[in-house]
């Protein structure tokens, strides 16, 4: 009899004990979904912020033309630019709300197309550019002063960002194969075409250029504030990603933009 007392003591104390294993993976189960949807989520949380950002950036100059340097209609190759470049961010929101929502067999299958509008984004983006350039002032007249010009050399200096964000796209399709290192390539390649858009806030906003700077490089570091956050480790893409594009950048403008021989070839370009 007792033997069975003990049997049945035992039995109770790994029933509770069972049971208190159940619910703790229960739990754990559930903060991984939550964090698991919470990540999924963050792409196409921060595409729309790069997004709205480019709202903020164009629309007063096409909501109000009087302020425009050139009035409108877009040239043939500005509304080419317009096209692509929207184009573009409503793909490749497209392709992260797939990914978010599990549908990447059709992500993969607009992969192609995205990849194809990358190459047109950044190709359009560089004849207007050389266009602008040319010109020597911005259409929308929130840049470069009406009545004024600048000189070709620094009206291309922005187009240094170009050559990072095409690095970042030619990366994520040879990785195209490993998700981690895909979606942190293409993000930075979003990121990294903000330098336009910020630049036009400035120019409508003056009083928001003391942000500016600040702002933006809080942006670039949020995907690895989201690898700190939900995967308690930085991923070097993430950071040295971030890190590479930033000083390209600064020194493209700051060194490479100021030397005679850039200036010698802008001149070229733009004949």
């Amino acid at each position: 009899m007792s033997g069975g007392v003990y049997e049945a003591g035992t039995g109770q104390r790994a029933a509770r004990v069972e049971a208190g294993l159940t619910t703790h993976q229960s739990r754990v189960s559930t903060k991984s979904k939550s964090r698991s949807n919470a990540d999924r989520w963050f792409y196409v949380i921060l595409t729309m912020l790069v997004i709205l950002v480019n709202v903020v950036a164009f629309s007063p100059s096409l909501l109000n033309p009087s302020t425009r340097t050139v009035p409108l209609p877009l040239t043939s190759l500005d509304l080419a630019h317009v096209l692509v470049s929207v184009t573009w961010l409503l793909v490749f929101l497209a392709q992260v709300t797939l990914v978010a929502t599990g549908r990447v067999t059709v992500h993969r299958q607009l992969g192609v197309f995205g990849v194809l509008l990358s190459a047109a984004f950044i190709v359009v983006t560089w004849l207007v550019l050389v266009e602008g350039a040319r010109r020597g002032f911005d259409l929308s007249g929130d840049l470069v002063p009406r009545g004024t010009s600048i000189d070709p050399g620094t009206f291309l200096a922005p187009s240094g960002s170009l050559i990072p964000l095409a690095a970042f796209v030619a990366a994520a399709v040879w990785y195209r194969q490993r998700p981690a290192l895909h979606k942190r390539l293409m993000m930075l390649a979003l990121l990294t075409s903000m330098g336009a858009p910020i630049a036009h806030v400035v120019g409508h906003w003056p009083a928001f250029g003391s942000y500016a700077l600040t702002g933006g490089t809080f942006i670039f570091f949020l995907p690895a504030i989201r690898d700190r956050v939900w995967e308690h480790r930085i991923h070097p893409v993430s950071l040295w990603g971030a890190i590479f594009s930033l000083l390209w950048t600064s020194v493209f403008l700051i060194v490479v933009a100021q030397t005679v021989l850039w200036r010698n070839f802008a001149e070229w370009v733009v004949r």
